[in-house]
């Protein structure tokens, strides 16, 4: 145990580290690190130790000041998908806001496509009710088995099932009546308030696209600057559809090119036709 001496020693140096440490509004941290040190010190010399207090001080804070080696990120290559992608509006990770712009953005869809769906769909023909063949059956005799007579079909084997194929899945699709349709009524609506209005940059071209409603991360791809034009790539595939859509604006005029992707794709990972 310390001697009176050196405890006042100890006391006297922890208080005039601490006291300009405060007056400084140095961390908590720190100031408890330094007077730390300087406990280390006192007691070293107070037990006739070597070296002097301060050169105690000084190599502790040179530890304290060294910077930890940072490591480096090592970027890692994009790999091919091994499995579909699957529908990211089927994603239970989605927050409320997320699931709120997914259903106005059906909506809107819905709302485009109505005048391409041309009304419900129509209802299957009536079908009148069959004669049965022949005389009723006599009593006590049974009623003739349905379906051809003979001996029973052999069971038709199951298709065996093919690994998932990516090469195969991202080949481009062809569209529907509906999403041919509907295609040109999103570019209409996108370059009335794109064309000569917005600046030809990302960023730019993004708050129109956003203020549309075309506000979903994982159905809007870009924009980008390429070759002096923004491009961009809407996922507009909704109950079975296959739309998606390419953009181009640059800063007069915008063009689209519409196409179909398979839902266990990318939009922006189809492999286009020549």
């Amino acid at each position: 145990m310390w001697d009176d001496t050196a405890r006042a020693q100890t006391s006297g140096m922890t208080s005039s580290l601490v006291t300009p440490l405060k007056n400084s509004r140095v961390g908590a941290a720190v100031a408890a690190a330094l007077c730390a040190l300087a406990l280390t010190s006192c007691g070293t010399e107070a037990a006739g130790g070597g070296a002097p207090a301060g050169a105690g001080a000084r190599s502790g804070a040179a530890r304290i000041a060294a910077p930890a080696p940072v490591a480096t990120p090592t970027a890692t290559p994009t790999a091919t998908p091994t499995a579909p992608v699957g529908d990211p509006a089927d994603d239970p990770r989605l927050t409320p806001e997320q699931q709120a712009a997914e259903i106005r953005l059906l909506e809107l869809a819905v709302e485009l496509a109505e005048p391409c769906a041309g009304g419900p769909p129509p209802l299957p023909p009536e079908v009148p009710p069959t004669e049965p063949d022949g005389p009723p059956p006599a009593y006590g005799e049974k009623p003739p088995a349905d379906g051809p007579s003979g001996p029973p079909l052999a069971e038709e084997e199951p298709p065996s099932e093919k690994p998932w194929d990516f090469e195969r899945a991202r080949q481009e699709t062809e569209l529907g009546e509906v999403d041919t349709c509907v295609a040109p009524l999103h570019g209409k609506r996108i370059a009335k308030a794109l064309d000569g209005k917005a600046d030809a940059d990302p960023a730019s071209v993004e708050k129109v696209l956003r203020g549309l409603g075309y506000d979903i991360d994982y159905r809007l791809h870009g924009p980008q600057e390429v070759n002096g034009k923004v491009e961009f790539t809407l996922d507009l595939r909704f109950m079975g559809g296959e739309l998606c859509l390419a953009g181009r604006y640059d800063g007069t005029r915008t063009s689209f090119d519409p196409y179909g992707a398979s839902t266990e794709v990318r939009c922006t990972d189809v492999k286009r036709r020549a």
